[in-house]
C-alpha cells in the first residue's frame, strides 16, 4: 500500500490529507501520502506560514511521483481530439490542485485567531437562543391579532449552527457600509437553515430583532409584514424567495455584476440538498462556472428535504461530486465543525477573488428539528419545548433514528466549546455565560416585538412599482367616484363625466411611414445601442447574442464591434438569463435580457413572476431590467415560436409591459424601459421587424423617451373605436381605412403599454365613440381584450351604445401551415365584418 509510512500511525495534517485524498481521489492515496512523507517527514508544521511553505514543494514532489509511471504508448484518443497522455496530465493537475487546496485550507484553519473563534462560538450560541425563542413564539400564544393567537410561520437551524463560521472572513459588517448607506461588501443568499450566516453578516442586536420580527409579521424590518423570510440587503443579506432555488440565480447575477465592475466582491449561495435538485440551481452554478464568476455555492446536506431522504433526492455518492460536471472544484466537509467551515469558505473566497471562479462546498450535518415549527410533531414524534439540548426522537417520528442518534453526538456548540476550552481560548463556565447573555439579548428583543405595532393595513397597497400612489380598493359604482365633475387626460380636459360625450385625446400618428426609413428591427437595435452608449452599466445577456452572431435575427450584429464585451452569450437557460439579470440589476447594473423567442420565457417563468415582480414589494429592492421578447404570429412559425405570452404577465403585479408597433415608438420606448426603475417586458413583434410598410425616418441622436403608460390615438373618429396593440394596430388602421370609404370614421387606439395601462385614454375614447372593438392576435379566452372589455363596461357603461366587442384568435395553439395559421388568426375581413355589425347594433 504505502511503503514509507504506516496508515495507522498517521496523525495531524498527514492523516487529514490522507482522508481527503481517499474521499476525492482514492487511487492516488499511496502517491499522495508518500509525497507528503518525503517532504514533511516527522516534523509537520502547525502554523499558516509553515503549511503554506509546504504547498509548492509538495506539488512538485507529487507531480514527480505521478509522472514516474509513464502513459503506455499506442493508446487511442480518450475522446475525439484528446490524446491519452493529455488526459492523464489533466488528471494529475487536478489532483495536485486539489491537494494544494486542502493544504491551503489547513493553513487557514491554523490562522484563525482566538477572537474569531470566540465570535464563532458566541454566534452559534446566539443562533440557538433565537431559534428557541422563535419556537416559543409559535407555541406560547404571546401575540394576538384581534382575539386570535398569531403564531407566525418560521424555521430553525438546529444542528446547523456552525454555518456562522462561513462568513467569518467575508467582507461583512459596518466596515463595508459606505457613508451614503450603500453596501460595498459581499452578499449572501441564505435559505431557511442559515440564520447563523445571517447573524454573522451583521453581528448586531438589530439582526436579532429583525429575525424575530420576520416570523411575527410586525411593522418594521425585515419586510414590513409582507413576507415571513429574513434578510437585510443593506448589510449584504439577500432575503430568500420561493421556490427555494429562486434566489440562487439572483446570487449568480450579483456575481456577474461584481465580475463586470471589478470590485472584488463575492456572492455566496446557500441551499439544502433538496433544493439543489431544482433546475434553477443547476443553471446558476453552470453559468457561474462558464464565466468564472466570483461566487461560492454551498449545498447543506442535512439528510432530509422536508421529509424526502437523500436516497430519493439524488443518486450521487456525495453532492460535491456534482462539481466535476461543472468543471469546478468541489469539497465535502463536516458541517458541524466550525473551523473546517471557516477554512472552506475562506479558501473558496480567495479563489473567487483571484478570478478562478466558483467552488461547490458540501456541508454534511443533520436537521435536528422539523422542517418548520409545525413539523416538529411529525419529525420528532412530539412537539418539544425549546431547549439548549437536542430533543429525543420518538418511534412515531419520521426522522431516521439511527442518523439522528449519530448527529446528536456531534452538537457543534458543546463540541466546539470543549475544543476552545482545551486550547485555552475560553475558560470553563464561559459557555454557560454566553448562553445567559444570548438569552438576555434575545428576550429583550422579543419583548420589543411583542409590544411593536402591526403594520398599517394600507401598506399592503404600497411598493409594487417605484414612485406610484398606493393601490386601494375602488367601488366604481359609488357616485362620488363614477360621476366626477371633470377628468383630465394629460394636461387637457377631455370632457365632463355626464351622459354626454367626452373629448378624444390628441392624435399621435407618429412620424410618417417612409420607404427609405428604418425598420422596426433596426429601431430596436438603435434603442439598445443608445442604452449601451449612454450608460456603462448597461449590458445585453441572452442566448446567441454575442460572439460573431448577434441574435437569432441578427438584430445585434451591427453592435458587436463596438460593444462585443457587453453583449454576453448565456448558456441555453432562460431561467439563468432572467434570474441573473435580476441579481445584476440589484447590484447596480442595467441589464437587457433577451428571450430568443418570447415563447421560451416559459422556461424562466418563475424568475419573472416570483422574483423580479416581487422584489420591490417584498423588501424594497429595485430591479431595473429590460426583457426583450420577440413575439407574434403572422409568419408561419408554429406553436413554439408564435405565441402571445403577454397575458401570462399582465396580471402579475410588479411587471411593466410595453408593446411598440412602429420603429419610432420602439426606439423611444426602449429608452424609457432601460431608464425605468422596475422590470419592463419589451415585446417586439417579429412580423413587423422587416415590414417595409412601416418604415420610419429616425435621427442619429437618441430620441426623447416615450413615457411608459401612455397610449397613442393613431387616428380620430366619432363612430367607432378600434383598440389594439402590436402588429394588429396596423390591421386596425387598414380596417379603419376600409370603413372610411363608406363614410364611417373610426378612432384607432395603439395602447403601446399594457402595464401600466392608459386607462384615461381608453375610457375617454370609449365615452366619445360609444362603440368599442378590441382586436388582437392572441386567443380570445383569457386575452388582454377581455380585461379591457371588463374595464370599459364597468367604468363607462352609461356611455356605451353596444356591447364591447372582442375579436381574437382561436382558442388553440398557434398552427404552423399557412392555411391553418390564416384560419387561426383574425384577418381583416373578419375584423371589418365585426366592425360593421357593431356599427349596426
Amino acid at each position: 500500500m504505502v511503503r514509507s509510512v504506516k496508515l495507522e500511525k498517521l496523525t495531524g495534517i498527514s492523516s487529514r490529507l490522507g482522508a481527503f485524498v481517499a474521499e476525492r481521489y482514492p487511487f492516488a492515496l499511496a502517491a499522495a501520502l508518500e509525497a507528503f512523507d518525503a517532504i514533511a517527514g516527522a516534523s509537520e508544521p502547525r502554523d499558516e506560514a509553515g503549511i503554506d511553505a509546504l504547498r509548492p514543494v509538495f506539488g512538485r514532489e507529487l507531480t514527480r511521483r505521478l509522472r514516474a509511471h509513464p502513459v503506455p504508448p499506442g493508446l487511442g484518443e480518450t475522446t475525439p481530439r484528446t490524446a491519452a497522455a493529455s488526459r492523464v496530465e489533466q488528471a494529475y493537475a487536478e489532483l495536485v490542485e486539489a491537494c494544494d487546496g486542502f493544504l491551503r485550507r489547513a493553513a487557514i484553519e491554523a490562522s484563525l485567531t482566538a477572537d474569531e473563534r470566540r465570535e464563532i462560538l458566541r454566534g452559534m450560541v446566539l443562533t440557538r437562543a433565537i431559534d428557541n425563542r422563535l419556537k416559543a413564539f409559535f407555541t406560547g400564544g404571546e401575540i394576538k391579532y384581534g382575539d386570535a393567537v398569531f403564531q407566525g410561520k418560521g424555521f430553525r437551524s438546529l444542528g446547523q449552527e456552525a454555518i456562522y463560521a462561513a462568513a467569518i472572513r467575508l467582507r461583512r459588517g459596518a466596515k463595508y457600509r459606505g457613508s451614503d448607506g450603500r453596501w460595498n461588501g459581499d452578499v449572501i443568499g441564505p435559505v431557511i437553515r442559515d440564520l447563523g450566516a445571517t447573524l454573522a453578516m451583521r453581528p448586531e442586536t438589530d439582526s436579532v430583532r429583525m429575525v424575530l420580527n420576520a416570523q411575527m409579521g410586525k411593522a418594521g424590518p425585515p419586510l414590513g409584514g409582507k413576507d415571513l423570510h429574513i434578510g437585510d440587503f443593506e448589510w449584504g443579506i439577500l432575503p430568500p424567495a420561493a421556490p427555494l432555488a429562486t434566489s440562487t440565480l439572483t446570487i449568480a447575477g450579483m456575481a456577474m455584476a461584481f465580475w463586470r465592475d471589478g470590485s472584488g466582491r463575492l456572492a455566496i449561495s446557500f441551499i439544502g440538498e433538496g433544493g439543489s435538485s431544482l433546475g434553477e440551481w443547476h443553471e446558476a452554478i453552470n453559468t457561474c462556472a462558464v464565466r468564472r464568476l466570483p461566487a461560492i455555492f454551498c449545498v447543506e446536506n442535512n439528510q432530509v428535504a422536508l421529509s424526502t431522504p437523500v436516497s430519493d433526492q439524488s443518486a450521487v455518492r456525495v453532492f460535491a461530486d456534482r462539481a466535476a460536471g461543472y468543471g469546478i472544484p468541489g469539497i465535502t466537509i463536516d458541517g458541524t465543525d466550525p473551523d473546517q467551515v471557516a477554512a472552506a469558505f475562506t479558501w473558496a473566497a480567495e479563489r473567487a477573488r483571484a478570478g478562478r471562479g466558483p467552488t461547490l462546498i458540501e456541508l454534511v450535518a443533520m436537521r435536528m428539528c422539523g422542517h418548520a415549527h409545525h413539523d416538529d410533531m411529525l419529525y420528532l414524534g412530539r412537539d418539544p419545548q425549546p431547549s439548549w439540548e437536542y430533543p429525543a426522537v420518538r418511534e412515531s417520528g419520521y426522522a431516521d433514528r439511527e442518523s439522528y442518534a449519530y448527529w446528536a453526538g456531534r452538537d457543534p456548540i458543546p463540541a466546539y466549546a470543549g475544543r476552545l476550552e482545551s486550547e485555552g481560548i475560553i475558560r470553563i463556565g464561559d459557555l454557560d455565560r454566553f448562553k445567559r447573555e444570548a438569552e438576555a439579548v434575545v428576550e429583550k428583543e422579543a419583548r420589543a416585538v411583542i409590544d411593536a405595532p402591526w403594520p398599517d393595513a394600507s401598506t399592503a397597497g404600497e411598493g409594487v412599482f417605484a414612485n406610484e400612489q398606493p393601490r386601494v380598493h375602488v367601488e366604481v359604482l359609488d357616485p362620488t367616484v363614477r360621476l366626477k365633475p371633470d377628468t383630465t387626460y394629460g394636461n387637457a380636459t377631455y370632457g365632463d363625466a355626464t351622459y354626454g360625450g367626452a373629448l378624444l385625446p390628441a392624435v399621435d400618428a407618429g412620424p410618417p411611414f417612409d420607404p427609405k426609413g428604418r425598420t422596426l428591427l433596426e429601431a430596436v437595435m438603435l434603442g439598445v445601442a443608445d442604452a449601451l452608449r449612454a450608460d456603462p452599466r448597461a449590458f445585453v445577456f441572452g442566448e446567441d447574442v454575442g460572439g460573431k452572431y448577434g441574435n437569432a435575427f441578427l438584430l445585434l450584429r451591427p453592435l458587436l464591434k463596438e460593444f462585443g464585451d457587453r453583449i454576453i452569450n448565456a448558456p441555453l437557460a432562460e431561467g439563468a438569463v432572467l434570474g441573473m439579470c435580476v441579481g445584476a440589476a440589484l447590484a447596480g447594473q442595467r441589464p437587457i435580457a433577451e428571450m430568443q423567442f418570447n415563447d421560451f420565457v416559459a422556461a424562466g417563468f418563475n424568475q419573472l413572476v416570483n422574483n423580479a415582480a416581487k422584489v420591490r414589494y417584498r423588501w424594497g429592492g429595485g430591479v431595473p431590467m429590460v426583457v426583450r421578447m420577440p413575439w407574434g404570429g403572422l409568419r408561419h412559425a408554429g406553436p413554439y415560436h408564435s405565441q402571445n405570452t403577454e397575458p401570462w404577465f399582465y396580471r402579475t403585479a410588479g411587471l411593466k409591459i410595453v408593446v411598440p408597433s412602429t420603429p419610432h415608438d420602439a426606439r423611444g420606448l426602449m429608452a424609457s424601459a432601460v431608464a425605468d426603475p422596475d422590470p419592463v417586458l419589451y415585446y417586439e413583434h417579429i412580423a413587423l421587424y422587416r415590414d417595409p410598410r412601416i418604415k420610419q425616418a429616425l435621427g442619429e441622436a437618441p430620441p426623447e423617451p416615450i413615457p411608459i403608460g401612455r397610449a397613442a390615438l393613431r387616428r380620430a373618429g366619432d363612430d367607432l373605436a378600434i383598440v389594439s396593440y402590436g402588429a394588429y394596430v396596423h390591421v386596425g388602421m387598414r380596417v379603419a381605412d376600409r370603413l372610411a370609404n363608406d363614410g364611417v370614421q373610426a378612432s384607432v387606439v395603439d395602447l403601446r403599454s399594457l402595464v401600466p395601462l392608459d386607462r384615461e385614454a381608453l375610457l375617454a375614447v370609449a365615452r366619445h365613440c360609444h362603440k368599442i372593438l378590441i382586436i388582437h392576435e392572441d386567443s380570445r379566452t383569457g386575452g388582454i381584450g377581455e380585461s379591457l372589455a371588463a374595464l370599459i363596461q364597468e367604468e363607462a357603461f352609461e356611455w356605451l351604445d353596444a356591447p364591447v366587442r372582442i375579436v381574437g384568435a382561436l382558442d388553440t395553439p398557434v398552427p404552423y401551415s399557412p392555411p391553418l395559421e390564416a384560419f387561426y388568426l383574425p384577418d381583416e375581413d373578419r375584423i371589418e365584418r365585426a366592425a360593421r355589425l357593431l356599427l349596426a347594433y
